[in-house]
């Protein structure tokens, strides 16, 4: 009777640490989506000025405001630097899909280490330490219309 306790008392720990890490990686992929989606939304209106001013000039913006790689990088990691949310996740990097792939949508891609809770030396094996790292994808789109 004593052994059936105890595998119920250790199958119920092992479920309470199964939840809890889950939860956690759950809250903080909201988190670090949230940062995505502002700093995407910050980058759709980041006008290159040097095609707008230069080699576009003139040209009708039928299709929305024309974006560049660098000008959605430049904006995502300005937005990253002053943004209250985003200082509040730790170690939170601009990921390689940062950029506009087709000219007028601003894709912002994050990733950001997450610590798991309660979570001991045996897991360093399963998951190479105790912090896992979640990338995320927001996309965004400055359309122009009539005001």
């Amino acid at each position: 009777m004593a052994l059936l306790v105890l595998g119920y008392a250790v199958l119920a720990l092992a479920l309470v640490l199964v939840v809890t890490g889950v939860s956690a990686v759950h809250l903080e992929r909201k988190r670090l989506l949230a940062v995505a989606d502002a700093a995407a939304g910050d980058a759709a209106d980041a006008l290159d000025e040097g095609f707008y001013f230069g080699e576009g000039a003139g040209t009708p913006l039928e299709r929305g405001v024309p974006l560049t790689d660098a000008a959605v990088r430049s904006a995502a990691a300005e937005h990253l630097s002053s943004s209250p949310a985003a200082r509040r996740l730790d170690g939170v990097r601009l990921g390689p899909g940062t950029g506009s792939p087709d000219g007028v949508t601003a894709q912002v891609q994050l990733s950001a280490p997450v610590r798991l809770p309660l979570v001991g030396v045996g897991v360093h094996d399963v998951v190479g330490g105790d912090r896992l790292v979640i990338v995320v994808t927001a996309r965004a789109r400055a359309q122009l219309g009539p005001a």
